[in-house]
């Protein structure tokens, strides 16, 4: 695989990757062509098309990780591939994969060592269990609901027509989160994100995302958006809610899972990234299952 083979993604690609993405039907978040471009600056993403392939890669030099590619070509022609690429770079081979795929190339390639890594398993959920939020273990998600069900509140798509009221309410959602912090690394990781909502929203028509609008009083109090994985997946990429009103945040997760219409069994909601916070409110969801994702290393030897 030549070094001029791998590029900066662009919205060029996004056809022919997506054709791709479709084709393997994979539930994780990186497995949408959305996930890959708004965050091609803060993780270096390149990809290439090869072999009947999308190849996505992320990190620089030593760090190099590449995602085990999408479509329908042979898997022992896309590690060729990349252990041919990274012999160029003179970088070791490393490969994140769920868990079907990690299997079959641990056992095609015994050497290889495969980790889990929980900070960047997916947290994915039945949307009838959102949409309902029944039973004893959501009681308190239905406290918070009926609170914020009080208010004169209404929910709608997010369109071209409101996406600079999501824009000013990302602002006042920087001041209430960001803008405040010290310089830590969380503080740091919320200032990546709101750059990848700023990219979103720039992009939000060309990407074909799916998104809804909380107002209260005619006011936009959260917004969310994401899109499709897999043919029974839907990922959420982005919420957003202010403080101001209690529940703001279950009621715009509810809502959306709703507008979905019932088309997806399942909603991804991401990653926790090892955020103690994030993981308890991600489990407080009560998720069916977690996508757990492996990274995979190969020795020269190996291949």
């Amino acid at each position: 695989m030549a070094e001029t083979e791998f590029k900066r993604i662009e919205l060029s690609d996004m056809e022919k990757a997506r054709e791709l993405l479709a084709e393997s039907d994979f539930r994780g978040c990186e497995y949408t062509f959305g996930n890959n471009f708004v965050w091609r600056n803060v993780y270096n993403v390149e990809v290439c098309f090869a072999e009947g392939f999308y190849f996505v890669k992320n990190g620089s030099g030593k760090g190099t990780r590449f995602i085990y590619p999408a479509g329908g070509g042979d898997m022992k022609n896309a590690v060729g591939l990349l252990r041919e690429y990274c012999a160029e770079k003179d970088i070791p081979l490393t490969i994140v994969a769920n868990k079907d795929i990690t299997q079959r190339l641990t056992e095609t390639y015994p050497n290889a060592k495969a980790v889990l890594n929980r900070d960047i398993c997916d947290y994915v959920y039945l949307a009838e269990d959102l949409e309902n939020l029944a039973g004893k273990k959501y009681h308190g998600k239905r406290n918070h609901l009926n609170r914020f069900y009080e208010n004169d509140w209404s929910f709608e798509p997010l369109t071209a027509d409101n996406i600079a009221e999501c824009k000013e309410m990302n602002d006042r959602w920087r001041s209430e989160n960001v803008d405040k912090c010290e310089m830590s690394e969380l503080a740091e990781s919320k200032r990546e994100e709101l750059c990848i909502v700023e990219c979103s929203f720039k992009h939000y028509g060309e990407l074909g995302y799916t998104g809804g609008v909380l107002r209260v009083n005619g006011e936009v109090q959260a917004f969310t958006f994401g899109e499709r994985s897999s043919e029974d997946c839907f990922v959420v990429h982005v919420e957003k809610a202010l403080r101001e009103f209690q529940g703001a945040y279950t009621a715009v997760n509810r809502e959306f899972v709703k507008s979905l219409g019932g088309k997806y069994k399942y909603i991804n909601r991401e990653e926790d990234t090892g955020a103690e916070g994030l993981r308890k409110a991600k489990l407080s969801y009560h998720p069916v299952f977690l996508e757990e994702k492996f990274v995979i290393t190969f020795g020269g030897d190996q291949l």
